[in-house]
């Protein structure tokens, strides 16, 4: 049998990304398992996972000295030439013990790594991590939690009426319009509510802020105290979403596709995802759906689904 004393997980890049890494090595953590979650910039948050330790990528020229230090190893699977050098140093020097996940929302199977996960596609990445733990490793304790916990002095949601607002994202397609996000957040502050927009310097250009909250943070862990102070949060498929949600707050989700949004969503809190009607011509060639999302989802939609979450809440 193939020891797990001390396990090595290495993320994708991304927030989002790393945060539903964790739920895997939290997984690891609570079966008895020493386990290190490696990410370029979460060591920032390391305050937030007490029990789990955050390292940076380390350099390519001491992979070798780094990874002898583990007898197994988690790959979440992409192609960055990073992911690309450790997945080939662990496959020829610790090819028995190397678990690779390829995260990827397609219900098809006959995708790299497909076998090593058995990953659904219709399901959730947090989903499929807590029954890769629970029907592949066999864990006896399997949560979907990536065991996050809040600093003593942070108030989670004491700002109840507060909405974190993130209207940007890694890809400029991913983002619903700036004018209606702020048409939104208006409709919003007549009900009550506090918008705050979370975006930095350089997310702001082209942007007409006047009149809105929209702080800048020092650092990670300033920007996570704040989304877990906050009530509720609303926002484009982005790793800005999956920290306010695995911190409990309520999520609107507003993404291009109905299939990676499923399968990317976040995942902790209750929520809902918002995407394009299926109706709308899709077809291969013309693309209606996926070129004018945008234009298919409107203000209302997004305001009805908020108002029906926060009273649900």
């Amino acid at each position: 049998m193939i020891s797990m004393k001390r396990c090595a997980v290495f993320s994708c890049l991304g927030l989002g990304d790393g945060l539903i890494a964790l739920v895997l090595s939290n997984n690891l953590h609570l079966n008895g398992c020493e386990v290190t979650t490696f990410h370029p910039f979460f060591e920032n948050l390391q305050e937030w996972f007490p029990h789990l330790p955050l390292r940076s990528f380390p350099p390519l020229e001491d992979l070798g000295l780094v990874l002898k230090k583990f007898d197994r190893f988690f790959l979440i699977y992409e192609k960055s030439s990073w992911m690309q050098a450790i997945l080939a140093h662990c496959q020829k020097h610790y090819h028995e013990c190397t678990t690779i996940l390829n995260p990827i929302a397609t219900a098809n199977r006959d995708y790299p790594y497909w076998e090593q996960g058995r990953f659904d596609g219709t399901r959730s990445f947090v989903e499929n991590l807590y029954t890769f733990c629970k029907d592949i490793l066999r864990f006896t304790v399997v949560t979907k939690s990536n065991g996050i916990a809040a600093p003593d002095h942070i108030r989670l949601r004491h700002f109840k009426d507060r909405i974190v607002f993130h209207p940007t994202s890694s890809r400029i397609g991913k983002n619903w319009a700036s004018e209606k996000y702020l048409k939104l957040a208006a409709e919003l502050q007549v009900r009550g509510f506090a918008p705050s927009f979370i975006m930095t310097q350089e997310e702001r250009q082209g942007w007409n802020l006047e009149n809105l909250d929209a702080p800048l943070f020092s650092g990670q862990s300033e920007m996570a105290a704040f989304i877990c102070e906050s009530g509720y949060m609303i926002g484009n498929d982005s790793g800005i979403g999956h920290l306010a949600s695995c911190l409990g707050l309520p999520t609107v989700t507003i993404c291009r596709s109905e299939q990676n949004g499923r399968f990317w969503r976040p995942a902790w809190a209750p929520g809902k995802l918002i995407t394009p009607s299926q109706w709308i011509p899709n077809l291969k060639g013309l693309r209606l759906r996926d070129q004018h999302w945008k234009k298919w989802i409107s203000v209302r939609r997004v305001l009805d689904d908020f108002l029906h979450l926060a009273q649900s809440d």
